[in-house]
């Protein structure tokens, strides 16, 4: 039996740079942003980037989230990390890192994550409800901002695009299996979009 030793209290960074070193599960916490608890593998790290391959309820891979390293409240080695391990080789799941996946801001994550998903989740930090969802294609980059083609809730093409503010942003995912699921019934967007707009209340949850 695998004995967990826990993490000296070196940093977060130090501890997510031992986590992708020895491919352990890990229970994250940002408490300022979300309740709740992110779980999975961390499989990228930058001075203030981490990537993590999250890992579901059903124990299965369900696409990655980047984070600012510096949102992180706490984390811990996962306590059921050899159950996770065991039922996650039972169901045949395998870890996957993106290739070539760049960790250096928002601009270039949303970018990476672009290159290897047809869909992206923005998460905006909005000061009374935490995070709120953005899901669209990345269209354009502007200088402080990302410009995506959304999808509604019906996987329903918006036709203008919504440009989210860089400094604003508090993690974006992609490749779950939501957001396939909703790529899967919207299809590519039609016609060409509108000019960009700022987010109103189009939130997918």
């Amino acid at each position: 039996m695998t004995t967990v030793v826990p993490f000296k209290a070196r940093g977060v960074r130090a501890d997510l740079r031992e986590a992708l070193e020895q491919r352990i599960p890990m229970r994250i916490q940002r408490e300022r942003l979300q309740p709740g608890v992110i779980h999975g593998y961390v499989v990228g790290l930058s001075r203030d980037f981490c990537l993590v391959a999250e890992v579901g309820d059903a124990m299965r891979f369900d696409g990655y989230i980047a984070l600012a390293v510096a949102d992180i409240s706490a984390l811990e080695v996962d306590p059921s990390r050899e159950f996770v391990g065991k039922a996650l080789a039972l169901r045949g799941e395998q870890l996957v890192v993106p290739a070539d996946f760049r960790l250096d801001d928002w601009t270039t994550i949303a970018q990476s994550a672009a290159a290897v998903a047809p869909l992206i989740s923005v998460n905006m930090i909005e000061d009374d409800e935490g995070e709120i969802s953005y899901v669209g294609q990345l269209s354009t980059v502007e200088r402080d901002a990302l410009v995506l083609r959304e999808l509604d809730p019906n996987a329903q093409w918006y036709p203008d695009t919504g440009a989210y503010e860089l400094e604003a942003i508090g993690s974006i995912g992609f490749g779950s299996g939501y957001l396939d699921a909703l790529w899967q019934v919207a299809g590519s967007p039609g016609d060409p979009p509108l000019a960009a707009r700022k987010p109103q209340t189009d939130s997918v949850h």
